[in-house]
């Protein structure tokens, strides 16, 4: 019997990031013919060595890496590497220019070939990540992580928005701000060590099950210490008192906990009651502030940089709570049910907050989250053996 070629799972989220694509780059689908019109095709051509800003160049590689990632997971059977990566870079290269080409005809976009660049390069990206995380990897080290696929991608959307925009900026300067606040700024709140605590368990549980338990204590203080030395280098954050008190704590908190399944609930727990209290501080509630946007992901189609690291950030956090409460012994639907529930309504509330934008945007991207989620945990992702099998003893979850 021929077997087919295509993982219908990952053909469809294909498909679905297709349409995302196609949705974020020509919203709001307002068309007209331009003044003095010189042709989409000559437009893309003329502009071959345009440069519009490193924000958008980065947006646009995170744009396509997703479409990469499932193409590549979405063939199966004895298709080799390299033409599963090569149909995958082209499928990214064709969707590019078409709609770079249709842009010229849309209001307020405009047709760039750095874009198209930046977009087969994110494609190729996004294949490599795809093809890692198969039984395809020849590493011994890549077969058994890919064993623990989520939590892998959850800690790189962590590694991701932390160290936006990845360039060392040279500056001796900028690391002395950086670094200021530790020695001149040593004040702890208890909402933001809260936050940070809760951060820093969430990337210790992700650790250790991507890792295991005996490899979880190199790890996790090797990982903290090159994210904070790596936003010192490149990112405009400033370390605090505060935050590396959390992660101190975090790792005394790992050395004491008992139980997987207790200490995964006890992060879960903690990890939600930041995420509310972050999104509705401070509390000051009053008459109607805004308006509620119902059309999603109006932020991220802007596409400034701190509009996209905060999207990393959320997909980070929700996807982790969400994987969490799944880890704590609850179904995905729920699990999912109840973060989106949770998102929505405290997104209503912000409707009560002076400067707080609310929409649907949280909600559906927790929904999102999950439905990946699941086709990663159904569709044969992962090819190593068991965790906790004779070739794989350790027994942390996946």
């Amino acid at each position: 019997m021929h077997q087919s070629r295509l993982n219908r799972s990952f053909a469809i989220l294909t498909a679905i990031t297709v349409a995302l694509i196609v949705y974020g780059s020509l919203y709001p689908f307002v068309f007209r013919r331009p003044i003095d019109d010189m042709g989409p095709l000559r437009e893309l051509i003329e502009s071959w060595a345009e440069w519009h800003g490193r924000a958008d160049f980065l947006s646009n590689i995170m744009l396509y890496m997703p479409l990469g990632f499932f193409a590549v997971l979405a063939s199966r059977g004895n298709i080799s590497v390299w033409k599963r990566l090569s149909v995958a870079i082209v499928v990214g290269g064709i969707l590019s220019v078409a709609v770079e080409l249709i842009q010229h005809y849309d209001e307020g976009r405009s047709t760039a070939a750095i874009d198209s660049y930046s977009n087969m390069l994110g494609t190729g990206f996004g294949a490599v990540a795809g093809w890692i995380m198969t039984e395809n990897a020849r590493w011994p080290f890549l077969r058994e992580t890919s064993a623990t696929s989520t939590p892998i991608l959850l800690l790189a959307l962590w590694i991701g928005y932390r160290l936006f925009p990845y360039v060392p900026i040279i500056d001796v300067h900028k690391y002395w701000l950086a670094v200021e606040p530790i020695f001149l700024h040593t004040n702890l709140t208890a909402y933001d060590l809260l936050r940070d605590f809760a951060m820093w368990l969430t990337v210790g549980v992700l650790v250790e099950a991507a890792f295991g338990r005996p490899r979880f204590w190199l790890l996790f203080p090797l990982l903290a210490g090159s994210v904070m030395v790596g936003e010192v280098l490149i990112s405009r954050t400033q370390l605090s008192v505060t935050e590396m008190a959390a992660a101190g704590l975090a790792v005394a908190w790992f050395s004491l906990a008992g139980g997987i399944r207790l200490r995964i609930t006890i992060v879960a727990l903690v990890l939600g009651i930041a995420l509310i209290l972050e999104r509705l501080k401070p509390f000051q509630f009053g008459p109607r502030a805004g308006d509620f946007e119902w059309i999603p992901f109006l932020s991220l189609v802007r596409g400034s940089e701190s509009d996209l690291v905060s999207f990393l950030r959320k997909v980070f956090l929700y996807g982790s709570l969400i994987w969490l409460l799944v880890k704590a012994g609850l179904q995905l639907s729920l699990s999912a049910g109840i973060v989106a529930a949770a998102l929505f309504i405290t997104d209503w509330a912000k409707l009560y907050l002076p400067d707080r934008p609310a929409g649907v945007t949280d909600a559906l991207t927790a929904i999102a989250i999950a439905g990946i989620i699941a086709v990663m945990d159904s569709a044969g992702v992962k090819k190593a053996p068991t965790v906790g099998s004779p070739e794989h003893p350790r027994a942390p979850p996946s």
